[in-house]
């Protein structure tokens, strides 16, 4: 039958049929295609099953909103300063959601979710991206904390592995209206939440070079075995502690030298001073290295130098038990014409003798301080 033959309702019904069967093929390649775009997207490291936290703070000089837990992520175009913070990136629909409302670039999405990712600082022109990492020392041992930062204009997203951070002082500044972070924008922020993660790592290198020195004592009076695992493990966490720091440094640099209009000129003096303090941290670890290094010396010269009394001791009774052995086997011979053999008072001769040679070696060896 010819679509002519149809009658007008038909013909309409036909139509209305193929536009929809057109609108479910088209909906259902774009799903196909939005979820194998989406599949690209994972969240690599730890497994993390905690629920996802977000709180944004919004203010202007004159006032502070705070709201947790929000699902409104339409902040950008606001002229309000906004900094939007989330606990927890093992979250990939959440985390791919607030990047689309951002605009970001899909590789800074996958280095969010990468909490393995090297720290760096890249401008993408309309934003910022900062991998970093921050220290935590959990049960005397150091772990490193991913966390990404997103700078824009009028915005930061910071995105936490883990829930609690080291911004609370921030938190009591914005909400308090303290200091100028009211009244600077979204770069001043960002200084002042790089800062306070360097602050922790100060505090945890100070906590090393505490441990480091309840380690020297022990040390140098006692060098077990069981002192040079722990000496090996500060090193471990001083060297990954550096290891952090520097692309930091670099990073931070690369800014104040950079032409980036997200960093304000008003806000070099700061960013500067950041880089000092980057620089200052990492002459700490150098001190903390070469103080572990020179435990690890310590051990293993204490360690030679016990060796080296017992040596001493060992080689003195040898040396005195030299000459005993050698009259002990002068007169054990069996020949038959040896006189000495004969004499009655021989044996006892013989031991005094022996007895004689064996104290006034020992008289002089300490004499001489030998031993």
């Amino acid at each position: 039958m010819k679509p002519s033959d149809l009658t007008r309702p038909d013909r309409l019904l036909l139509q209305g049929l193929s536009a929809l069967t057109n609108f479910a093929t088209d909906l259902y390649a774009d799903q196909k295609q939005k979820a194998k775009a989406n599949a690209e997207l994972a969240y690599i490291g730890e497994t993390k099953t905690h629920k996802v936290d977000t709180q944004l703070y919004t203010y202007q000089p004159k006032h502070c909103e705070v709201i947790h837990d929000t699902e409104n992520y339409d902040i950008f175009q606001d002229q309000s300063i906004h900094w939007l913070n989330i606990d927890g990136v093992h979250d990939v629909d959440l985390v791919t959601t607030i990047c689309e409302k951002a605009k970001l670039d899909r590789l800074t999405v996958r280095q969010i979710l990468d909490t393995t990712q090297r720290p760096k600082i890249e401008d993408m022109e309309r934003y910022l991206s900062i991998n970093l990492q921050s220290a935590i020392v959990k049960k005397g041992q150091l772990e490193l904390e991913h966390i990404s930062f997103i700078l824009g204009e009028n915005y930061v997203l910071s995105f936490q592995e883990e829930q609690g951070d080291y911004f609370d002082g921030i938190r009591g500044k914005l909400q308090e209206g303290l200091g100028l972070l009211r009244k600077r924008g979204a770069d001043f922020l960002f200084y002042q939440m790089i800062d306070a993660i360097l602050d922790n790592y100060f505090a945890t290198i100070d906590h090393i070079n505490d441990e480091i020195g309840t380690l020297e004592p022990l040390v140098l009076s006692n060098p077990d075995k069981s002192i040079l695992i722990p000496i090996e493990s500060k090193k471990r966490s001083v060297q990954l502690i550096r290891k952090s720091l520097m692309p930091l440094k670099e990073g931070i640099a690369a800014l104040i030298r950079g032409k980036s209009t997200l960093i304000k000129k008003s806000s070099h003096t700061y960013y500067k001073d950041l880089s000092n303090s980057i620089a200052a941290a990492i002459e700490e670890t150098d001190s903390a290295l070469k103080a572990l290094e020179g435990l690890t010396n310590i051990y293993f010269a204490s360690l030679s130098q016990k060796m080296n009394e017992t040596m001493k001791v060992l080689t003195t009774v040898a040396t005195i038990f030299i000459p005993l052995t050698f009259i002990a086997g002068i007169y054990g011979m069996n020949f038959a014409n040896m006189p000495e053999l004969q004499f009655k008072y021989g044996y006892h001769i013989t031991w005094g003798v022996m007895i004689l040679v064996a104290v006034g070696m020992a008289v002089y060896f300490k004499r001489k301080k030998w031993f």
